[in-house]
């Protein structure tokens, strides 16, 4: 594969500078560590290791949630349980203002807080997910069978974790079980419709290690409306697996994670892995429907990562990551003959094969710390490569690379934090990119203030790509500019032992928001609109007790989008979400909760040529589960069942504001459906 010479050097001589810089420190720091007249060292490096994940986002280590100097969602292990999740698709659409639909080859999309997935960074333990190949990270390749927790903030995370994240950051935390000497872990899960899905994982600490294998298997075999008898299958004389809505599916995902001490650093590598095969059946072709034409898609993405981590005793870090992401999907087109469904792969140009490479590197740590302050430093390098024949020139590169800075002053009840990345693009000019951060403590009340500027530039396939099948046409768009943004957000909470209330206010405003404009006939296009702005206001309210958990939220988006500087702006949009949740536990083997989200009318932007942009409105739409859980006394066993989307939605529709185009529908769920969760494990406690 060419690479591209100026950003392959950039990139190289940034990594060296890294590795440098990392053996430099290390070297420092043992020689001070290594100094026998400290008697603190000892119990320090039996510490060192316990130190792990127990932070939020963005945040030092040791933070607690409610400390944090940014308001955070967090979505705990548990939750995913209940709810029946076999991948985040499932999961976020339980969340506040995200939206989730799905494409039966693309996969899962996503809109958060009226943006869409493009403007999302999706996180794996601090490292960005590579595959856009809708302008989201498909959502229903990311399997939770080893996932620990799930962190939402809203708005940039441009200086720590680089750009893609105008409208916010999902950061997936993976398992980390430093509690258990041995643990062996299996579950089995199916879902009504022909959903199953199985993980074994297994775990072990010893002498200062940790080690952990997660392997989990996925399969649906497709689901349509017209499955009259709910056996799974599509009533299709021809083929019983034929014109389906949903596409038979298999999945393999593994996760390896070990971490160990080295001195007075913490070692991390780890790798994930994916293999995805969806089989796309044509409808039987006229007039005699006995040959179809299909297509099979195999998606795979591997991403070893090595971090190391330097705890200090002051309670500072230094952290060093490098990463390296292979993104690889290819699409076989054959000929299917009905009668006696042979097979025969169609002619060349029919077949494609797309690759994306991702290389990382990043760096932060506190290089000075003088009674109330505190001074971090950064890098943060990413090189990535996309190849496909439906490429301009067949391969296409782009780098982003930044040094960023971070200066923290802290007091008994204030905090405040101020933070500046200069960028760098190979294609476009980066701009300087501030951050102010603060924190008010007073009693059980926090109050936050927030300001980011964030900055994406076009992605590679926003610029060059020509995708066009019998299903999509997609055209890239040159002469794209990049987004730039201005969020800011207010935020309180009141907590006490059993009660805990909180609020958000916040403002996002975004200047040439890039948009995938539908053109009505089949094609969609990429181009920069004049600006897009959004306001809105969150309020939340929870009560916990032994027996029960009550809790209820809301929120009201208004936004408002320009199609170009000479054009007058759409009229504002004012969308409302309301959700509730309530669980009761009998005893400690036995619960049962319940969970409702009422979604108003949104918005979209569509197009009937490049010449005319309207708005659309979609409707309104209501999504209820209920769930019991029983454990066994040794807390061995756990078995789950989950009814799912009780209300059956299955897709909801969009009409233009003037009834000018005809009404389109977005498709979300295969509807109603009951899952079933078994769960067994066993383990050995730690001393």
């Amino acid at each position: 594969m060419r690479q591209d010479p100026l950003t392959y050097r950039l990139f190289s001589r940034v990594l060296a500078l890294s590795v440098v810089i990392a053996l430099g420190l290390t070297s420092k720091t043992v020689a001070q560590m290594s100094n026998p007249a400290d008697s603190s060292w000892t119990s320090f490096e039996k510490r060192l290791f316990e130190l792990e994940l127990a932070t939020v986002t963005g945040e030092s280590s040791g933070t607690i949630k409610r400390d944090a100097m940014r308001s955070v969602r967090t979505i705990e292990s548990k939750e995913i349980v209940t709810m029946g999740a076999h991948s985040l698709r499932d999961l976020m659409r339980s969340q506040l203002n995200f939206e989730v639909a799905q494409d039966p080859i693309l996969g899962a999309s996503m809109k958060m807080n009226g943006l869409g997935g493009r403007s999302v960074n999706v996180l794996v333990d601090g490292v960005p997910l590579t595959g856009r190949m809708s302008d989201n990270i498909d959502l229903s390749q990311i399997a939770l069978s080893d996932v620990e927790r799930i962190e939402i903030i809203d708005g940039p995370m441009a200086v720590e974790f680089g750009t893609n994240s105008l409208s916010g950051t999902i950061n997936i935390i993976t398992k980390t079980d430093l509690a258990a000497r041995h643990a062996l872990e299996g579950t089995l899960q199916y879902e009504s419709v022909g959903v199953q899905s199985q993980s074994v994982a297994w775990s072990t600490n010893s002498n200062g290690k940790h080690h952990s294998f997660n392997l989990s298997r996925y399969y649906f075999d497709g689901w349509s409306p017209s499955d009259a008898n709910w056996d799974g299958f599509a009533d299709y004389s021809a083929d019983s697996t034929r014109t389906q809505l949903w596409n038979p599916k298999l999945q393999h995902s593994v996760n390896w994670k070990t971490q160990y001490q080295l001195g007075s650093w913490l070692i991390k590598p780890r790798f994930n892995g994916l293999f995805e095969r969806i089989d796309n059946k044509g409808a039987p072709r006229l007039p005699y429907a006995q040959s179809a034409f299909d297509d099979r898609y195999s998606t795979r993405r591997w991403m070893p990562v090595i971090e190391a981590k330097h705890y200090n005793r002051d309670g500072t870090a230094w952290s060093i990551l490098a990463s390296y992401q292979r993104f690889w999907r290819s699409r076989e087109a054959f000929s299917t003959d009905l009668t006696s469904l042979e097979t025969a792969p169609l002619d060349a140009t029919a077949q494609d094969t797309t690759s994306m490479h991702s290389f990382q590197t990043r760096g932060s740590g506190s290089v000075w710390k003088q009674g109330s302050w505190d001074l971090q430093v950064g890098w943060d390098v990413n090189h990535q490569t996309f190849a496909s024949k439906r490429m301009e020139s067949g391969t296409k590169s782009i780098t982003d690379a930044a040094l960023f800075t971070q200066a923290q002053w802290e007091s008994d009840n204030i905090k405040w934090k101020f933070g500046l990345r200069k960028a760098y693009n190979s294609r476009f000019g980066a701009p300087f990119l501030p951050s102010a951060l603060g924190l008010w403590k007073n009693g059980a009340q926090r109050m936050r203030l927030s300001y980011a500027k964030g900055f994406r530039a076009p992605s590679l396939k926003e610029l060059y790509f020509r995708f066009v099948d019998i299903n999509h046409s997609l055209y890239g768009n040159e002469n794209l500019a990049p987004e730039t943004s201005h969020f800011g957000q207010l935020d309180w909470s009141w907590a006490q032992e059993k009660f805990e209330v909180s609020s958000q206010l916040f403002t996002n405003f975004i200047q040439d928001q890039i948009g995938l404009i539908d053109q009505q006939d089949g094609t969609f296009r990429y181009q920069n609109f004049a600006q897009f702005q959004a306001q809105g206001i969150k309020v939340n309210a929870d009560f916990r007790s032994e027996r029960w958990i009550i809790g209820g939220a809301s929120s009201v988006l208004n936004s408002q989008q320009k199609a170009d500087a000479t054009s007058a702006a759409f009229p504002r949009f004012t969308s409302l979400e309301c959700s509730s949740r309530i669980e009761w536990k009998a005893h400690t083997t036995f619960s049962m909760g319940a969970s409702l989200r009422w979604i108003g009318p949104t918005q979209r932007v569509v197009s009937s040529n490049f010449e005319s942009i309207q708005q659309q409105q979609t409707d309104a739409y209501s999504w209820l589960d209920a769930h019991v859980q029983w454990k066994s006394p040794s807390q061995r066993w756990q078995v789950t069942a989950t009814a799912k989307n009780l209300t059956n939605v299955t897709s909801i529709a969009s009409l233009a504001n003037n009834a000018a185009h005809a009404s389109s529908s977005t498709l979300l769920s295969w509807g109603r459906s009951f899952n079933l969760r078994l769960n067994y494990r066993i383990e050995s406690r730690r001393k």
